[in-house]
């Protein structure tokens, strides 16, 4: 240390003044320990930013001690007292906060450690503003690439909109499959897109007809067959003239059965007919019409299951199932999320003329969000939230509660049988304190959080992740 020349003559007492006040008004952390790293001097800086009180402190003597009950996270202080030498490292203290520690030994003419200085400076903010500036440029990178793949899609047409891989190799299937005239399954939940991968297919493919679509759950049995496959004048009561079936009307084109899983099981063996001989015939007719069609077929059921309950014919099964796709949710492809938003908006703005903006906080409620109605449901919530917002900013109160308040529960039950228990109470009253104690770590930003949260000091909650070894 280097002292002014005018400073040389004060007294001791303005000398041991002067320093206190520096060492207290210090906006660092500074902690002075001896060489068995029990505490010398140590400022309120230090307490405030590594979250201990005076007692929590001095309750477990040295440093060393308070380390090994894991009072505290690492020790900058510990490291200098055993290898003599300065040492730097970083730490996240139990309440949240950041800080560099610098510990930096003074040793004696015999270079042994006589005490360690370590200053402790709060990084806290530096890293928050760094993490969240990082955030946005994440995000507005993800906008970004959206947005252009919206707008290549849009100016093209094309419907599929997807930024996942597995939906790449779905597309990529889809595509070869579309060269060929064989009959092809579509699974998956309802609301995923199986119509578009349908009408996708179509387009790709070399036919020149008609893409034709019909709900199979959706007409009533005894008006199905007729939409199917036409009638002759007077097959029924009102009959006055003969009507083309959707089969006759897919020639030349491609049939898209949704919900084939509901097709009454008596018009299954009719269909089945069709796929073996490409040829229908009318209702009330005894004539057979040529029919040179694509037959792709959609279910969000178990047909294997239909099968075992005698509700599905297993020959009509394998005749669909030459070829299959199996469109996975959206919770299974969450980067798709983000384009379906963009591309629902970007409609909207077209059809009314408005252009709209989401806050970052929206995207991400959204991208948390399941979907288990899938993409039918993201277009209905970007439709609610575009007519309800008041400006050009979509925010949270345009979200509905079914995404805000969606959480999921981490806690399990205790596992038992009633009927013979046989885990002894405080073996149960410990997994039971070990689940809460992890949901309430997993719920709160920092240990002092949790601990407030919990009402319990926090050396208590300490004590209590090492001995229940809490991870």
């Amino acid at each position: 240390m280097y002292t002014a020349p005018h400073f040389q003559n004060k007294d001791n007492n303005q000398f041991i003044s002067l320093f206190t006040s520096i060492f207290s008004t210090s906006y660092d952390g500074l902690f002075v320990c001896d060489k068995s790293g029990y505490p010398l001097l140590y400022n309120q800086a230090l307490l405030e930013i590594s979250g201990m009180s005076m007692e929590h402190l001095n309750s477990f003597g040295s440093v060393f001690n308070l380390l090994e009950n894991g009072g505290l996270p690492n020790s900058a202080s510990t490291v200098a007292i055993q290898t003599k030498k300065m040492h730097s490292s970083m730490v996240s203290y139990y309440n949240g906060k950041k800080a560099m520690l610098t510990a930096t030994p003074v040793l004696n003419d015999n270079k042994e450690v006589q005490f360690v200085v370590t200053s402790v400076r709060d990084v806290t903010e530096i890293n928050r503003l760094q993490k969240e500036l990082e955030e946005v440029q994440q995000i507005n990178t993800a906008y970004q690439i959206a947005l252009e793949q919206v707008k290549e899609q849009l100016d093209t047409q094309d419907q599929l909109i997807y930024r996942s891989r597995i939906m790449h190799q779905i597309v990529s299937l889809a595509s070869r499959f579309a060269k060929n005239d064989s009959p092809i399954l579509l699974l998956g939940e309802s609301g995923v897109g199986k119509d578009v991968i349908a009408q996708y297919i179509h387009k790709q493919s070399q036919r020149k007809g008609n893409f034709v679509k019909i709900n199979c759950g959706a007409i009533p049995e005894n008006l199905l067959e007729s939409e199917l496959f036409g009638y002759e004048k007077g097959a029924f009561t009102g009959a006055n003239q003969s009507k083309e079936g959707l089969f006759e009307t897919a020639h030349k084109g491609t049939i898209f059965l949704d919900e084939i899983g509901d097709l009454p099981y008596p018009l299954q063996v009719k269909l089945l007919n069709v796929l073996q001989d490409s040829k229908i015939r009318k209702v009330g007719g005894t004539k057979y019409y040529e029919v040179d069609m694509r037959i792709i077929a959609a279910t969000n059921c178990n047909l294997e299951s239909l099968i075992e309950q005698k509700k599905f014919r297993q020959d009509l099964y394998y005749r669909l199932n030459v070829l299959n796709l199996t469109i996975p949710p959206l919770k299974e492809r969450q980067e798709d999320v983000s384009a379906l938003l963009f591309y629902f908006f970007k409609k909207l703005e077209q059809k009314y003329g408005i252009e709209k903006k989401m806050d970052t906080i929206v995207l991400e409620k959204c991208l948390e969000y399941d979907w288990p109605g899938n993409i039918r449901e993201v277009k209905n919530i970007v439709e609610r939230m575009y007519h309800m917002s008041e400006d050009s900013r979509i925010t949270l109160k345009e979200l509905p509660t079914s995404i805000l308040n969606k959480t999921k529960i981490l806690i399990q039950n205790i596992d038992y049988n009633t009927s013979e228990i046989t885990v002894p109470l405080k073996d149960a009253m410990e997994k039971f304190e070990k689940r809460y104690i992890t949901q309430m770590l997993l719920q709160t930003a920092t240990m002092q959080e949790c601990a407030d949260k919990l009402q319990v000091n926090i050396s208590t909650l300490v004590r209590k992740k090492k001995n229940l070894k809490i991870i």
